[in-house]
């Protein structure tokens, strides 16, 4: 809690405007950064995964686990966070040309790269120039024969772990996390509960950029340019897939980005799913009784949808000779038509009956 209130009184006091959320500008003006530095880029692409409402700002919970999460990740991560930022379109690979367009990216403002030519160089002498694209084991090769190629994205975790929370307290949960058999669950209390609720936490554990890269695909779906949950596909995962796969959604690198139109981007409805389908819920527990949204109000503005007819019930009611409507309907039709008869036979019958004659 006490951590919680000191990163809201950073928000706030960046916050000169009084919004209630921040710009770009304003996450350059956190991380003392320049934005004609090799920094800039690597920082603007940190804003843009962070912006979950995808409106160019960033809200305070944007700000609380973007940075807390980018702060937390491994040097392996920051490797892979950086082969996501150059893999837009979530290829699996990065192309020369991507490389190229980084390399070359110029801030507002200025008309020169910020990064310098050695880096377009280390392209041609790496693998004497006889590549096309680069999966994460490559460009990992590529980083460590040149190390200044990834110093930027280390260097903006160091300049953000500074400024949030401290590099001492940053230093003890690399400790904790390289600690291999360190995986206790611990329980720890809810901030502004005064210890009245807890949950249990768990560090996050080590996850390769194949295993981010396969579960991103089998979880989600482009809609209108946008990532959103995948549609149920009918296969049941064994139990070791969820425990796996649930361990994965835990991973800083995947919770920092939390912009839809970030290609690597998995929908929270994804991630509360999987929670629910590991806990001790019955296994055919409605989506209602969790909480969870269906699929179809997951891709849906607003998640308001139309009630639509199932189609499988009607098949099978009608090869049974059998309609819609319920018993009790098919009876109330059944009396209305006969007293509908027996009105029908009393006028016959006046209308018939001789003029003057008695009833």
């Amino acid at each position: 809690e006490e951590h919680l209130l000191k990163l809201l009184g950073l928000f706030k006091e960046v916050d000169v405007d009084y919004i209630g959320a921040w710009s770009v500008a304003e996450l350059f003006k956190v991380s003392l950064e320049a934005r004609i530095s090799v920094r800039a880029p690597i920082i603007e692409a940190l804003f843009f995964m962070g912006d979950s409402r995808s409106e160019g700002s960033w809200t305070f919970s944007d700000f609380l686990v973007t940075l807390t999460s980018f702060c937390a990740l491994s040097r392996e991560e920051v490797l892979q966070l950086l082969f996501i930022i150059m893999d837009g379109h979530r290829n699996g690979s990065v192309r020369r040309e991507e490389l190229m367009e980084f390399f070359a990216y110029v801030p507002v403002g200025c008309k020169k790269p910020v990064f310098p030519v050695n880096n377009s160089n280390a392209l041609e002498k790496f693998r004497q120039g006889k590549w096309t694209s680069l999966e994460f084991d490559g460009l990992a090769q590529l980083c460590e024969h040149f190390p200044y190629i990834p110093y930027p994205a280390y260097h903006t975790q160091e300049l953000f772990r500074t400024v949030i929370l401290g590099k001492a307290f940053w230093e003890g949960f690399d400790k904790d996390r390289r600690a291999i058999l360190n995986r206790k669950v611990k329980r720890v209390a809810v901030p502004c509960t005064r210890g009245a609720e807890k949950v249990d936490v768990k560090l996050p554990v080590r996850c390769t950029m194949q295993e981010l890269l396969e579960f991103s695909r089998r979880k989600t779906a482009v809609n209108n340019g946008k990532r959103v949950e995948a549609q149920i596909t009918g296969k049941i995962a064994s139990k070791l897939t969820k425990d796996r796969d649930l361990e994965i959604q835990r991973s800083p690198i995947l919770s920092l980005i939390r912009n839809p139109r970030c290609m690597y981007h998995v929908p929270h409805e994804e991630m509360h799913k999987l929670v629910t389908q590991n806990s001790d819920r019955p296994e055919f527990e409605i989506p209602s009784m969790t909480g969870a949204r269906t699929d179809l109000e997951a891709t849906t503005p607003g998640g308001v949808v139309a009630r639509q007819k199932d189609e499988p019930d009607q098949q099978l009611l009608e090869s049974f000779g059998a309609d819609e409507s319920s018993d009790e309907e098919q009876d109330w039709d059944e009396e209305s038509e006969e007293e509908d008869s027996d009105e029908f036979s009393d006028e016959e019958e006046e209308e018939a009956r001789p003029p003057g004659s008695a009833g």
